[in-house]
């Protein structure tokens, strides 16, 4: 069974036209404990870096690579205050590490280095206080709100949500949950009742907000009446749905950006026509008796409380979008998926003689609209001209709100460029990975590049990206499964002086006619496809391995048997397929299903990184075996 993930392709826009060779940027990570940043690309890419003061910030420009989704703003801790990334123009992506004000680091103790062309690490040197004498002054920026344009699809406005309470939010694709700590997939329990009508999730290890934790929240769509949140002792959250009997079953996935989809099996089309059962408890959405009841349209907040918004003008050679209110203001702010700055902020109201700033040809802002989203909530949507983008949003005092606007030639607000200083970026290996997602500009083919042995092989994790592959028990995704068995294969293989390819060394998607035009364009002698088989949520009692060949049979045979005479598996056999990058690829190939994703047996064994790593050995022993055999 296949299932595309709604959520990131809702979450997936592009903020600028890109050129159909960009590079794109496929994974990123902040380890907090080494102070390092990890990110990889699927084209090779050269970065350039420096150092920006007040704040500190250490800026990474990838030429030549697009972002390909919204941008991120990532909070990360107290002293390396969060991770930005952005597309900077049409063809850079361009990642910040941001730390407090007050603290610095010696750029010449900035460490980058290309483990590969698409594999980079910046390690940062322990960040140190910058002494009073010495520090300039810091415009106050508060820390800022929570990065919801980065962590879920931007959703029409929520049917039902608690007052001032955005973690739970129904979405044209499904349903969210803000987390405050996210599981495991692999761990996800869900269960249907006897009679159809509820729907519960188990979450061993994911933490609800406080703000969910007891609450029954109506929902009123997709087939779904309400939803019920619930956190146990033993750090375990439970959320339940009162849904339809006809409602087809709802799935649970974690977003990596910290939160929990909820999506009907079979996509949003398969629950357009069904009805939503009564909510348990519609009339009472916060029904926790220390709570002051919901405020609605027919119990208002009192006016006299509300802030009252009375001009937003550019200031500072428009480089910020100001908001003036005659109270404190609360706002939240993130950029949708079609790149549009959407700006809420709660219990204000517009000035009956709001007037709004006059735009003249140069300005920074394309488009500004500002309506009053309901009696206590006023939306403002910015959308910036070509050759501009948003920075952040700071609160200089109570009463006023700033939008920096940011010049796509620089990093700083349009009328300031800070002191900044050149960081050092060491060429990286050349490994002569190839990138199937490009095709070369001159039609001629390439001379194959020079091997480092005698033997090349490539291994082609299959799915990747926004193909997750076969969907097994407990969410178990088959790309999940399969990159790092691959990844070890390679590993033993290099350890054995054999040269290496992988079609994908991280999570992006590869066509298939990109996975063996990348073999046959390098002369590989073995193709070598790893893959997790699926056959449907129906058949648990479906388990092992399957080896597939479409000509020479040798070198399945081969894998075959060291995976039988090594791995704790049921054998179905080596057989005769005729998939594609069987049959494309122009050297000895082999698909290997290394077990199923919806077995009983075998899911557990499968997302077990012990069972993966003895998979791995006994894939690279058949590989070995039949070159020794073979190819001598």
């Amino acid at each position: 069974m296949r299932f595309h993930w709604l959520f990131l392709s809702a979450l997936t826009w592009l903020l600028v036209a890109a050129p159909a060779w960009a590079g794109k940027l496929v994974f990123w990570r902040f380890d907090t404990n080494e102070n390092r940043l990890v990110f990889t690309t699927d084209n090779r890419v050269q970065p350039r870096a420096q150092m920006i003061t007040n704040p500190t910030r250490i800026v990474i420009d990838l030429p030549g690579i697009r972002l390909g989704q919204p941008n991120i703003n990532r909070p990360i801790g107290n002293i390396v205050r969060s991770v930005r990334i952005g597309q900077f123009d049409a063809e850079t992506t361009r990642l910040v590490i941001e730390l407090a004000p007050g603290y610095t680091v010696d750029p010449q103790q900035v460490k980058i280095r290309g483990i590969s062309p698409t594999q980079w690490t910046v390690e940062l040197p322990e960040p140190q206080p910058i002494s009073e004498q010495t520090e300039p002054p810091v415009t106050p920026d508060p820390s800022p709100p929570p990065d919801r344009g980065s962590t879920r699809p931007t959703p029409p406005p929520p049917v039902s949500r608690t007052d001032n309470n955005d973690d739970f939010q129904v979405t044209r694709n499904g349903l969210f949950v803000r987390l405050e700590q996210n599981g495991d997939d692999r761990s996800i329990r869900s269960q249907r009742s006897r009679d159809g009508k509820k729907i519960e999730f188990e979450l061993p290890g994911a933490t609800l907000p406080s703000s969910l934790t007891g609450q029954t929240i109506p929902v009123n769509r997709y087939g779904v009446g309400d939803i019920q949140f619930s956190q146990t002792a033993n750090q375990q959250a439970k959320i339940s749905l009162s849904v339809n009997r006809d409602s087809p079953d709802w799935q649970a996935l974690y977003s990596r950006f910290g939160g929990l989809v909820l999506l009907p099996r079979g996509g949003m089309s398969s629950v357009d026509n069904i009805s939503s059962p009564p909510p348990t408890q519609a009339s009472n959405p916060n029904p926790r008796p220390n709570n002051p009841p919901p405020k609605t349209a027919n119990n208002p907040p009192s006016s006299s409380r509300l802030a009252t918004i009375s001009s937003i003008d550019l200031t500072g050679n428009n480089a910020r979008l100001l908001i003036r209110a005659d109270l404190p203001l609360k706002a939240n702010g993130s950029v949708n998926r079609d790149g549009v700055y959407e700006l809420r902020i709660e219990n204000a109201k517009l000035a009956e003689s709001f007037r709004g700033p006059r735009f003249g040809r140069s300005s920074p802002i394309y488009q500004l609209r500002v309506r009053q989203e309901s009696v206590n909530k006023v939306l403002i949507l910015v959308q910036t001209a070509a050759g501009f983008q948003f920075g952040r949003l700071n609160q200089s005092d109570g009463q006023t709100l700033a939008l920096e606007l940011l010049s796509s030639r620089n990093s700083s607000p349009v009328s300031q460029v800070p002191d900044s200083t050149t960081i050092p970026v060491p060429l990286p290996p050349d490994t002569g990975q190839f990138n199937p997602h490009l095709r070369p500009s001159n039609p001629t083919p390439n001379p194959p590049q020079q091997r480092n042995s005698r033997f090349l092989v490539v291994i082609d994790p299959g799915h990747g990206g926004k193909d997750p592959g076969a969907i097994g028990i407990g969410g178990l995704q088959e790309k999940n499964v399969i990159l790092p068995i691959s990844l070890e294969v390679t590993r033993i293989l290099q350890q054995q002086g054999i040269d290496v390819r992988l079609t994908r060394d991280s999570d992006f998607f590869v066509t298939l006619q990109g996975r063996t035009d990348m073999a046959n364009r390098i002369d590989a002698d073995l193709f070598v496809s790893i893959h997790a088989n699926s056959m449907g949520k129906a058949r648990p009692d479906v388990n092992g391995i399957e080896v597939y060949y479409f000509g020479d049979r040798r070198l399945s045979d081969t894998i075959h048997r060291n995976i039988v005479r090594s791995v704790d598996m049921r054998d179905r056999g080596v057989r005769r397929a005729r998939f594609y990058v069987l049959r494309t690829s122009r050297m000895p190939s082999t698909l290997v299903e290394v077990g199923y994703v919806t077995g009983a047996e075998d899911a557990a064994k499968l997302a077990n990184a012990n069972f993966q790593r003895q998979m791995a050995a006994a894939i690279a022993g058949g590989i070995i075996e039949y070159i020794q055999r073979n190819l001598r």
